[in-house]
């Protein structure tokens, strides 16, 4: 939330020294920011000067991002709640008809009067009083937020577990079932937020790694359906445990980043040499023909299809078990022909039918 408003130093007010600290200054420098841990007034001085912006953010705020960045960005100010509804959820009252609403942005200035108070004070109060001394305008909170869950003063362990699974919800990725791995993958990171995120992406990117080595594996043997069963398997894999990072990111407000343009790669590389081993050198242009047709025709379906059918040929998760079962009866070659002829067509029709136009 700090991030969103350009905050490039993140101080922690505390007297605890916590494993917990380390993971956050951790996150903090995937940001490219400072991360410091002070026990009063007094250290904050030195750590900002009088031209910088300082954010506050209250002990124990959850709130929701967009309405602080609608609200805070480009501008100083105070949020405030109306008195009562803003009291009774636990805010400060700062005046006769307002209540602190968890967050302002004042000038660094206000600091420097930290040197003269005293060593045990509660920091955040004084800065709040300097920051409304110091005429900061006083930005209004809708107090309907407070009922809806957006915004919360936690003092109870079961409001943090609703804000969690709130959070979670409007986190995780929607993906439709038109792209089945996917789906299927997004669901299993959702199903296993939050505790299971950090080690559950290792394994399922150990499954992954080990699923794809046993295609290798297979394919060498020549045990074709096991091959593309195991490649299926890995994929989905690597799918969740991309989905997993993905959630990961966006809880901790970061961009999550995607790997799927050089895995699909691979993939593609993958299937067009099992679809086609063992092949004789000399024979190899008519080995790969149909596997590399095939591959071809998906990636041209991908661009010319209509959304969602245009979804499905992405999933190679999907091909690999649909191929599985087709190797199974050794009809490789007409499935692949099939599917390439099914594309190319379809393909044509829906290139000509976005060509037609209206006069």
């Amino acid at each position: 939330m700090a991030h969103d408003l350009g905050c490039e130093r993140f101080i922690c007010l505390t007297d605890a020294k916590l494993e917990a600290f380390e993971e956050l200054k951790d996150q903090i420098q995937q940001f490219g920011g400072e991360f410091h841990t002070i026990s009063g007034p007094l250290p904050l001085v030195s750590l900002l000067s009088a031209d910088q912006e300082l954010m506050v953010i209250a002990d124990g705020l959850i709130a929701d991002r967009a309405q602080v960045a609608a609200l805070l960005t480009g501008q100083r100010g105070v949020l405030v709640l109306p008195d009562a509804a803003g009291i009774e959820a636990g805010f400060e009252r700062i005046d006769a008809t307002h209540a602190w609403g968890g967050i302002f942005v004042a000038r660094g200035q206000i600091v420097e009067q930290l040197a003269h108070m005293p060593e045990d004070s509660d920091t955040v109060s004084l800065l709040l009083r300097l920051a409304l001394q110091s005429a900061v305008k006083l930005v209004p909170l809708d107090a309907s937020h407070l009922e809806t869950g957006e915004w919360l003063l936690l003092r109870e362990g079961s409001k943090l577990a609703e804000r969690e699974q709130s959070l979670l919800k409007s986190s995780a990725e929607r993906v439709s079932w038109w792209e089945p791995t996917r789906a299927m993958s997004r669901r299993i990171a959702r199903f296993l937020a939050p505790d299971g995120l950090d080690h559950g992406s290792l394994i399922f990117g150990a499954l992954s790694a080990v699923s794809f080595a046993a295609a290798a594996v297979a394919t060498f043997f020549n045990v074709m359906p096991w091959a593309l069963l195991f490649l299926a398997l890995s994929i989905l894999a690597s799918e969740t445990r991309e989905g997993m990072l993905r959630l990961k990111s966006l809880l901790r407000g970061a961009v999550p980043k995607s790997t799927r343009k050089w895995f699909g790669l691979l993939k593609d590389f993958f299937l067009i040499g099992a679809l086609s081993w063992p092949f004789i050198v000399a024979e190899a242009a008519t080995e790969l023909f149909l596997p590399v047709l095939a591959i071809g025709m998906l990636r041209l379906g991908e661009r010319t299809w209509k959304a969602p059918l245009s979804r499905l040929l992405t999933d190679r998760g999907i091909f690999a078990l649909f191929m599985a079962g087709i190797s199974a009866f050794h009809l490789v070659d007409l499935g692949l022909g099939g599917i390439s002829l099914v594309i190319l067509a379809l393909s044509l029709y829906f290139q000509r039918e976005s060509q037609i136009t209206e006069a």
